[in-house]
Formats: structure tokens, sequence, C-alpha cells
């Protein structure tokens, strides 16, 4: 049967840049976040990196955690210096022990490294002065990496997408269907938004992987203001037709879902990616409809925490 679901297919595979290698093992091309899930060796024992791409791609706490533990890695790193050139080399120095000496020679360095003044401290000799003159150059060329990062940050547009955790395939009018919601986490606007659902699976006839465009009851939306379902029917003609859900697992099934829609915010085009893999598929179910409450001053409000709830079906 499956033989001839294959045989009888004459849409040809789609290429999107994965190839078509058959992997002995379970492989996953996108990321749940949207990455691509492909490391680029430049070696054998090296993958090529990109730091500029890395700063901007990590979240808001990992960033500020890095500046911030940067910081006060090179603020000690200076303090040891200076506390070990010695502190008679210093002029305004509160006599203590060694460790209160070490702490006041630590905020002399943070004073330097962001050039606000040297406060009641400072240096005396040629040598201290210049090892200061370095650090507040770092501290001027630092800042300024970190500005332009935060400027690349904010200023970067993307599309910011909530999807369901689970992709459903479920009874669709006469047929069934696979689907999934999305939704706009922010509060901006998206509009034109189109999307592409791309299924990768292996055939068991050319032990190679074959990628197949799903065709959608609705590829593309002006508004997405509240949340999108988005369908693909299984009738005789998808590439789904005739696969059960065993089938799928056995033949290491991943959806892709490639959005691309326009900002409001900066009128650019941004885009989405996710995949669902066959494990993260629920047969027989259906998505529980998303409450829309009204308010006070006539706008709607939904949770997008219901985006992911569905009933399963007798």
């Amino acid at each position: 049967m499956i033989k001839e679901v294959f045989n009888n297919k004459k849409k040809e595979t789609a290429e999107i840049g994965f190839g078509t290698k058959n992997y002995n093992e379970s492989v996953r091309f996108l990321n749940q976040n949207g990455t691509v899930n492909v490391k680029r060796k430049v070696s054998d024992k090296h993958i090529g990196f990109d730091l500029y791409h890395w700063l901007l791609g990590i979240s808001w706490l990992q960033f500020i955690v890095l500046v911030f533990v940067s910081y006060v890695m090179v603020n000690t790193l200076f303090a040891v210096i200076y506390f070990t050139i010695g502190a008679d080399k210093f002029g305004g120095l509160d006599v203590g022990s060694g460790s209160e000496k070490f702490y006041q020679l630590f905020f002399f360095s943070a004073q330097t490294l962001t050039t606000v003044g040297y406060g009641h401290i400072y240096p005396n000799s040629v040598f201290t002065s210049t090892v200061s003159a370095i650090e507040s150059m770092l501290g001027l060329m630092g800042f300024a990496l970190v500005t332009g990062l935060l400027y690349g940050r904010f200023s970067k547009p993307r599309a910011d997408l909530q999807y369901s955790n689970e992709a459903l395939v479920s009874p669709y009018k006469d047929t069934t269907g696979f689907m999934f919601r999305v939704a706009n986490k922010k509060q901006n606007e998206l509009i034109e938004t189109e999307c592409q659902v791309i299924m990768a699976i292996n055939n068991p006839e050319t032990q190679r992987r074959d990628f197949h465009f799903l065709d959608l009851e609705r590829s593309k939306i002006n508004l997405l203001p509240l949340t999108w379902t988005v369908v693909h029917p299984i009738d005789d003609k998808s590439p789904m037709y005739g696969l059960s859900e065993s089938d799928i697992k056995q033949r290491d099934g991943e959806f892709i879902i490639l959005i691309k829609s326009i900002t409001d915010t900066y009128f650019q085009t941004v885009y989405s990616r996710m995949s669902y893999k066959s494990s993260e598929l629920t047969w027989n179910a259906k998505f529980v409809p998303m409450k829309q409450m009204p308010n006070n001053d006539g706008s709607i409000s939904i949770n997008l925490n219901d985006i992911h709830s569905y009933d399963k079906l007798s």
C-alpha cells in the first residue's frame, strides 16, 4: 500500500536547501526556536563561529549577564595588576588590610574603565599611569562595542511568533488535515503574512529523503491580530495521503514551517522558522477554540497560553 502511495505521486519533490540524503539516524533540520540545526565545520575539530551573529541571537537575559560578568572580570583583572604593582604607587589609597586595598583598587579600575574619573585615588607613577591609560582606552572601545550590539539587537526586525507545542492530524471537513496554530506574541501588527509547509520524509523506494510542499487551505492572510490555524487538507492529492502515524515515525518525518510577513514597526519583511517532528504530532485530536475576551475599552484580549490546548477525540 505504501509503495503504491509513493509511486502514485506525480508532483515533483521540493528542494529547499537540505539536499536529499537519507540518514540512518533520526535528524532534525530546524530547531523549534527556528535555528537551522546544521553545524558547519571549518575543519575536523572546529566549527565555524560568528561571534557577532551569536551576540545578536542570544536572549536578552544571556546578553545582560554576559556584559555584567565581562565587566566584573575585566575590573578584577586590572585590580590584580594594580595590586601586584603595589598600593604605594597610588595616591589617596586609604590605609587598610590587603583585601581592603584590593577592593579600593577594584573600584579605581571601574572608575578608570568607564572614564568617570579617579575619585580620591590616583596613580602617582609613570608605570601605573600607563596601565590606567591602557585600561581607559580598552573601556572606550569595549563600551563602543556594547553600544553597537545594543543598537543592533534593538533595531533588528524579527517576527516573534508563538507556535502551538504540537501539530495535530484531525478530522477536517470531509477528510483529515494536518494543522497547527500560530500567533504574534508582540503588540505590533504583522501584515501580508505568508506560510509554507514542507514535509521531509524518507522514501523507502529510492532510499533518499524527499521534500514535499504541502498545499494549504489558506497560505496567506492580510492581518494576524489573533491566531491563525494553518491547515493542510490530507486528500488524495496530498503527499500525506495513505500514510499512518507509524509510517511517518518510521520514515523520520519532519514538517518544516516557513513564515514571511511585514512588520508595521519597521515596515520590513521578517521571517520565522519552525518544525514539528513526528513525535510532536498528535493524531485524532482537535484544538480547543481560543477565548476572545472583550475589554471595557472595546478591545479584545486573548491568552496565548491557550494556543496549545487540544482535546483528544474518541
